[in-house]
């Protein structure tokens, strides 16, 4: 349900401006090539993907941006020729989620519109992702901790392997999420209230203070580039797990290259958040994190459940599951926690737990995490 926590800077003034001017500028067809609707009803721009709102952010070094752009476009062509030769085993099917079948044109980026009452939620959401309680407002982590040490230095990068969930929430304002870096977030995460709807959707969010006064979900505020002309930072995942009947999965990785990039299923790179927007994130991070949250606003009698909506020890055809769990030290990508590192977190009535290494080239370290809420 979490997956990469990795954490970015942040002026909420900018964001505050710039976030209005994604409705006003790119929330119509008048400054879009192409206008498409998925097959939930979401309406969607194709932007021109160098005049994304993102590259409105004052901190950017644009030129440098849109090197990178250019020539991740001129691989994404390569990419999707390989995609078509492997159409029978591809986890994304553009005519499962877009209405025109194809999404945007390459050169192009699907961007989102939201109303201002969806605006406003995210900002409100975004402030509240702390990990700590917010006044009144709760939110609960059930997973790992892995914390630098002399050895490891810093984190480069972060993946694993996830069940795909969709676990029923009892109020608008409440939400439950999969989180990962330190600054920055990635994972599926299920918000009525920011999506106006209850779907579990692929996600992103990065904050440069833990959150308590800086943060921004996707492209909502300038921060992420988006370079995927088909699958949206705000995908609605068209199948979902169901317990005792076989699990849908989502494998997502979060690397540093020179900036950091977010990318799911060994096949698709979404997009990247530039380096020059982090504080801290330079030579990578001091913490990883993967597992869950669960967010209860004040107000809310009871918490919302997390992950399956259920927690037994293992039994991962019922429990939320992490599988893979790996990170990066320097240049090496693919590490396997040591179980030594390991810090284990439960809250409240979410747990995690069932943590081992099979060392299998399947399961590999792997753990357990969620719970039924209603604390």
């Amino acid at each position: 349900m979490a997956l990469i926590f990795t954490t970015i800077c942040f002026i909420i003034l900018v964001w505050t401006t710039i976030a209005f001017c994604l409705v006003e500028c790119y929330g119509s067809s008048r400054n879009a090539d192409l206008v498409l609707e998925t097959i939930h009803g979401d309406i969607y721009d194709c932007v021109d993907v160098y005049k994304q709102p993102t590259l409105l952010h004052p901190m950017l070094h644009k030129e440098r941006i849109k090197m990178t752009i250019a020539k991740e476009l001129e691989k994404q062509r390569s990419v999707k020729a390989k995609r078509l030769q492997k159409d029978e085993n591809i986890y994304f099917k553009a005519e499962e989620f877009w209405l025109n079948k194809k999404g945007c044109p390459i050169g192009a980026v699907p961007i989102r519109r939201i109303t201002r009452e969806q605006l406003q939620s995210a900002k409100d959401a975004s402030l509240s992702m702390a990990n700590k309680s917010h006044a009144e407002n709760i939110i609960d982590f059930a997973g790992i901790t892995i914390r630098a040490t002399p050895e490891i230095k810093s984190f480069t990068s972060i993946s694993a392997t996830v069940t795909l969930n969709n676990p029923q929430l009892k109020g608008l304002g409440q939400y439950n999420d999969a989180p990962n870096l330190e600054q920055i977030q990635a994972g599926w995460i299920v918000h009525p209230k920011l999506y106006g709807d209850g779907r579990t959707r692929l996600y992103s969010h990065w904050t440069i203070d833990g959150g308590q006064k800086t943060g921004c979900y996707n492209n909502i505020c300038p921060g992420f580039v988006q370079l995927d002309s088909e699958v949206p930072i705000d995908y609605a995942f068209p199948k979902i797990s169901r317990p005792m009947h076989g699990d849908v999965e989502l494998k997502i990785q979060i690397y540093k290259d020179e900036d950091y990039y977010l990318f799911i299923q060994s096949m698709f790179v979404i997009g990247f958040w530039p380096e020059t927007i982090f504080n801290e994130l330079r030579n990578g991070s001091q913490i990883v994190r993967y597992g869950g949250k669960a967010y209860t606003p004040a107000g809310e009698p009871h918490s919302p459940p997390m992950g399956s909506g259920a927690f037994q020890l293992n039994d991962p055809q019922i429990t939320c599951h992490m599988r893979q769990v790996l990170y990066g030290v320097g240049e090496i990508q693919d590490v396997q926690p040591n179980i030594s590192l390991v810090e284990t977190h439960d809250s409240r009535c979410y747990h995690a737990g069932s943590e081992y290494n099979a060392y299998d080239g399947y399961w590999d370290y792997n753990f357990l995490f969620g719970g039924p809420g209603f604390c």
